[in-house]
């Protein structure tokens, strides 16, 4: 008899086997799977612009101040100014994030910083910039980056299934750190090109801070993400609080874990303007570059983490990388004009990298929803802590040595995730 019409080598009703390209494309494709989704896709790259934006502003603004006073402790101060927002609102930004509409939050934070953005750039351009205008507008930025990311970061569940979360947010360190690899080396050559003016720094800032504002405008936040609630915003910041002291420790835990990694070490980048000038001897061109150079390791670890899905062992995961952070960072302080300092940035990136997006995923996934919104609000005490931090950083570098400083905060980080690791058995269990 005939083959009745199907073609031999193909059994009937089955698909034909992916070809060796295919399935090699499918791999590569494995890390960006959250951007299959629209509203993400949009969020993202509002994430990108808003990045770019910082990492310029933080360069331009590092610059500047060291420029204006030559001390470490002024380069420390404009953290605190920043941090002390951040650690007043950042809880308030949480529940905002639970109680209303997260776009138009958003909207209106990205206005505010924008309008900063611009009258930095009049400022300087105009020749009229002080001090205490680096400090007051650090001040009201940090205002906008309080409320910002509990907004930001609690809206990606509500996005994305749940098994897509880690992915998520290892894109957002991406994101963070594709820019991070060419913003603060471009930006220092554009300061260096301008004659050291600053002010195109922040003209940049404000054209991508644009950007930012018209993609999120397009998302479309799903009905069910705006929850009507009847307690007073007192009662609901206090709630976040009970839930984290007295209702999952585990929680607590994690934030604690979090200080050493995401605050003291952390610092460790506005010593880097004292750092690149009195050990390596060079200028604003190394400055940046040094920061893009710590942006290839974080882009490597991203990227990694979004390939996996979820993460098995979570605990032990952020103990090797907060401990080797810390390492790292202590190892810096020890160099003394070697150019091997940019490759040990490369580790830096990626052990910070990875530490945050498996802190901070995890603390999603064992949250509730109604709750995340304040959860991530009390993940900026760490933020203000790391402002602090920065100030003692920089009177330590006043009083002895940008070198001592390092060593100092880096083992500060060593010290509080192994603490946090032996004290907490919660953690070892993740």
């Amino acid at each position: 008899m005939g083959n009745d019409g199907v073609e031999r080598g193909a059994p009937k009703g089955t698909a034909q086997a992916p070809s060796a390209g295919q399935r090699w494309s499918r791999r590569l494709l494995v890390p960006f799977a959250s951007l299959e989704n629209r509203d993400f896709r949009l969020l993202w790259f509002g994430q990108l612009g808003q990045a770019s934006s910082m990492w310029a502003e933080q360069v331009a603004r590092s610059w500047l101040t060291w420029q204006l006073t030559g001390s470490a402790t002024a380069l420390g101060l404009v953290n605190l100014f920043r941090a002390v927002p951040l650690i007043a609102l950042g809880m308030l930004g949480g529940v905002a994030a639970d109680r209303f509409d997260k776009r138009k939050i958003l909207v209106a934070i990205q206005l505010w910083s924008l309008a900063i953005y611009i009258v930095m750039a009049v400022l300087i351009l105009g020749g009229w910039i002080r001090l205490w205008h680096i400090y007051l507008t650090a001040f009201l930025l940090g205002g906008g980056m309080a409320m910002n990311q509990p907004v930001r970061t609690s809206l990606i569940p509500q996005l994305l299934e749940g098994r897509l979360l880690v992915n998520a947010l290892s894109l957002n360190s991406v994101a963070i750190n594709v820019t991070r690899l060419i913003g603060p080396a471009a930006i220092g050559f554009l300061i260096a090109i301008a004659g050291g003016n600053v002010g195109p720094a922040y003209v940049v800032s404000a054209v991508l801070y644009t950007l930012v504002l018209l993609s999120t405008l397009m998302i479309r936040i799903p009905a069910q993400a705006v929850t009507e609630r009847t307690t007073s915003i007192i009662g609901d910041m206090a709630e976040g609080f009970r839930y984290m002291l007295l209702e999952n420790r585990t929680v607590l835990a994690l934030v604690v874990m979090a200080a050493g990694p995401l605050a003291f070490a952390f610092s460790y980048l506005t010593l880097l303007p004292v750092f690149v000038t009195d050990v390596l001897g060079m200028g604003s061109s190394a400055f940046g570059l040094m920061q893009s150079v710590a942006a290839v390791g974080a882009l490597v670890g991203g990227l990694t983490l979004a390939s996996r899905g979820d993460i098995p062992n979570k605990g032990k995961v952020m103990l090797a990388t907060g401990v080797t952070y810390g390492a790292v960072v202590m190892v810096l302080g020890g160099l003394h004009a070697s150019l091997l300092a940019f490759g040990i940035m490369v580790l830096a990136g990626a052990s910070q990298t990875i530490f945050r997006a498996t802190n901070n995923s995890t603390l999603l996934q064992i949250s509730p929803p109604q709750l995340r919104g304040r959860v991530v609000g009390i993940m900026s005490i760490d933020a203000g802590i790391q402002s602090l931090a920065a100030v003692l950083a920089g009177v330590m570098t006043d009083l002895w040595s940008v070198s001592a400083a390092l060593v100092i905060i880096g083992a500060i980080c060593v010290g509080i995730v192994s603490l946090t690791w032996v004290s907490a058995p919660s953690v070892r269990r993740l």
